[in-house]
């Protein structure tokens, strides 16, 4: 578990942190951080539970515009974890913070032996067309669950945890012999650092699109690897890459951009983001050796 105090890093306990708005990045490690720090994973359960209490119309507006983004990030997932040799090899995949429980059809399409269990810190978003392919376990009961687990996958999860290196070391203990953890989270790339320095009210606005309650953390790759190395793991496989799971104006409306030089600017980024941008780490956890 970490120890922090508010005018230290909760990644690498370095200071100072350089304050701004409603965030906080560490001059040591890199990481910008949701400021001041939430005390922990289940004082943000209510919150969490209040913002999904969605009715079906949102739900299917929600996955209408990201669906189809999440079924291709999710093969690219498969693809990025296996060699495909072990297709039909009985499998136990954990989808730890899964939401609404897409991911476990994508896996069962592909792994025709794979049972996927997954665990929301919101029991309720498990989205009723697809419980039949999930196996549930209550947030609750998950530290007492004695299921183990050949991978398990923190797809868009560890920018949303109040303690990274606690929730590792504690999906470390869940796994089987062998067993490996993937992370997919956000990084900061460079439109964070040119914003700061040169146009003060729009990096304002990409801050208030990017972190806060819900988004805790944006990793550099520095700190990325140090709250790795912390809980005990190595890295078998790392990348950066672009990969965006809403349209374009989804992320405009959070960041609440309305001029329309800057929309018609930030759809072109956008559309070419592919080059412009790595946004996201994707890698692979084993235990060390």
């Amino acid at each position: 578990m970490l120890t922090t105090h508010e005018n230290t890093c909760k990644i690498c306990n370095a200071s100072p942190l350089k304050v701004f708005a409603h965030t906080a990045k560490c001059t040591s490690c890199g990481v910008l951080l949701y400021y001041p720090y939430p005390e922990d994973d289940d004082n943000l359960r209510e919150t969490e539970n209040e913002s999904k209490n969605w009715k079906e119309g949102a739900i299917q507006n929600w996955y209408g515009q990201s669906s189809m983004r999440n079924h291709h990030n999710f093969t690219n997932i498969l693809d990025f974890v296996f060699d495909r040799s072990g297709a039909v090899t009985p499998m136990d995949f954990l989808d730890y913070g899964g939401g609404g429980g897409q991911f476990a059809l994508v896996c069962v399409s592909q792994f025709i032996k794979t049972k996927v269990y997954i665990v929301d810190i919101d029991d309720d978003a498990l989205y009723e067309p697809w419980k039949s392919v999930n196996h549930q376990i209550k947030y609750l009961d998950f530290k007492s669950d004695g299921t183990r687990f050949d991978v398990i996958f923190l797809n868009d999860l560890f920018e949303h945890v109040s303690d990274p290196s606690g929730l590792l070391e504690t999906l470390t203990a869940k796994l089987k012999p062998g067993g490996k953890i993937f992370v997919d989270t956000p990084r900061q790339f460079w439109l964070y650092p040119v914003l700061e320095r040169l146009y003060k009210p729009l990096f304002t606005k990409l801050l208030v699109g990017t972190v806060s309650i819900f988004h805790l953390q944006i990793w550099s790759g520095k700190s990325f690897r140090l709250i790795v190395e912390r809980a005990g793991l190595k890295i078998d496989k790392y990348r950066e890459l672009s990969e965006y799971t809403m349209p374009a104006d989804f992320y405009l409306k959070n960041m609440k951009i309305t001029n329309p030089i800057i929309r018609w600017m930030a759809h072109i980024f956008y559309a070419n983001s592919k080059w412009l941008a790595r946004n996201k780490i994707i890698c692979l956890l084993s235990k060390k050796d």
